[in-house]
């Protein structure tokens, strides 16, 4: 029977990559998040500054500024919708990988069995040949 174990390691490999992927999706929705948080709380900054002693001009220029970060929210909520979708994909793909690598390892993990009970068998028989012989000599003499 074939040995299975480099086709187990490749399995393993390709399991740990689309791993790797998996990951960096995930850091690239925590950095738009930590980015999301960096942005909210500075409008909460300017609101209170602008709260404590705003004068006409500074509501005029805060009115542009709330504007423009509320656009970089709604951009950054996009882009976390599209690596949503990423990850969902990605995290199939690992599953499958693994699942891949998972029946390998079941098949070759019989293979062994198997090849260890057939040795067993074969030493049983041996031995068992070995005392019939033993049983026969001793009964001719």
């Amino acid at each position: 029977m074939a040995n299975l174990k480099s086709l187990i390691k490749l399995r393993r490999h390709n399991v740990d990559e689309k791993q790797k992927v998996l990951a960096e999706l995930y850091r690239h929705i925590e950095m738009i998040e930590q980015n999301k948080q960096i942005l909210m709380d500075r409008l909460k900054e300017e609101r209170a500054v602008l709260d404590n002693n705003g004068t006409l001009e500074m509501y005029a220029y805060f009115g542009r500024f709330s504007q423009n970060i509320h656009r970089s929210l709604e951009r950054m909520n996009e882009e976390k919708k599209k690596l949503e979708v990423r990850i969902q994909i990605a995290q199939d793909d690992v599953r499958e990988a693994f699942a891949n690598m998972k029946r390998i390892e079941i098949v070759q993990s019989e293979r062994e069995k198997t090849e260890k009970k057939e040795q067993a068998d074969k030493e049983g028989r041996e031995m068992d040949e070995i005392g019939l012989d033993g049983y026969r000599r001793n009964n001719e003499e």
